[in-house]
């Protein structure tokens, strides 16, 4: 069976590639970045195709996984020449765009799959990992034939506006807090921060120099793609700026009524009791 994969010499499509190929797939991938396509491609042990067209011709499975901008785009050049029955997915971590698009494509008798992939690329292997499944039409056929591409992964089915809006408070905020954390720490002496640091820091950092080593582009896309990201910042913000004015003014009471009442909150997650425990033994794994 053929795999072929557009954008396959991006991170995650690479992955997906060595992926496949593990699995004992014929895989062969097609990039605008010929060079590095190339490059890809000799590394891994796949074939490489000279057009997206081509690649989609002859793809028993065709993954999309190209920037969050351009997906529906690409979808709608590749998919009329796919083979009726083959399969189509795609990757993007955000899905309002791409949507509508998959629909028409389902009806071209190509079964699509809408997947995110809740991991990066330095996952080790598919074992235990999370992909969310997003219904495009059928979630029941849909998730059983997920299962059946993706046997090892903990597929999990979320619709479409549950997913983009969970998307703005895992992916947009966090990235939000971690690239300003970082642009701080970046005017100070590191180094010496590190030295000084305890464990909470140190975690901090190492989230926040993950976050700055990707691709601004991919991020600018989850930012600015997803209609719910600017309320979450703004309800970040309005959090922020209260608890800054109690420091400002001194108010102790004012300090502990606001950790309260957000230690309520937090602490209803089942998890809540084991956390510390769980962040020194991150810290030592690391």
């Amino acid at each position: 069976m053929l795999v072929s994969i557009i954008g396959g010499a991006g991170r995650m499509g690479s992955w997906f590639a060595k992926y496949f190929l593990n699995r004992g797939y014929d895989v062969a991938i097609f990039d605008v970045r010929a060079d590095r396509a190339e490059h890809v491609a000799r590394s891994i042990g796949a074939r490489v195709y000279r057009s997206s067209v081509e690649a989609a011709g002859e793809a028993d499975i065709l993954l999309i996984a190209t920037p969050i901008d351009v997906t529906p785009k690409v979808i709608c050049e590749v998919a009329r020449w796919m083979r009726r029955n083959s399969i189509l997915i795609e990757i993007s971590s955000l899905k309002s765009k791409v949507m509508p698009v998959l629909r028409d494509v389902s009806k071209m008798d190509i079964r699509a799959l809408s997947i995110h992939p809740l991991f990066g690329s330095g996952a080790q292997g598919m074992a235990g990992e999370k992909i969310a499944l997003i219904p495009v039409n059928d979630p029941a056929s849909e998730e059983e034939l997920a299962r059946r591409v993706f046997p090892e992964a903990n597929i999990i089915t979320v619709d479409l506006d549950t997913h983009d809006r969970v998307m703005a408070l895992t992916l947009s905020l966090t990235h939000f807090v971690n690239i300003i954390f970082a642009s701080i720490v970046g005017e100070e002496d590191v180094r010496l921060l590190k030295h000084l640091g305890g464990t909470t820091f140190s975690l901090q950092l190492i989230v926040s120099e993950a976050v700055m080593s990707e691709d601004p582009s991919l991020y600018a896309s989850i930012q600015m793609t997803n209609e719910h990201t600017v309320g979450y910042i703004d309800k970040f913000l309005s959090f922020a700026l209260e608890l800054r004015d109690i420091i400002e003014s001194r108010d102790v009471e004012g300090f502990i009524h606001f950790y309260r009442k957000v230690l309520e909150a937090i602490s209803k997650d089942e998890d809540f009791g084991a956390a510390y425990g769980r962040m020194y033994r991150a810290l030592k794994a690391i």
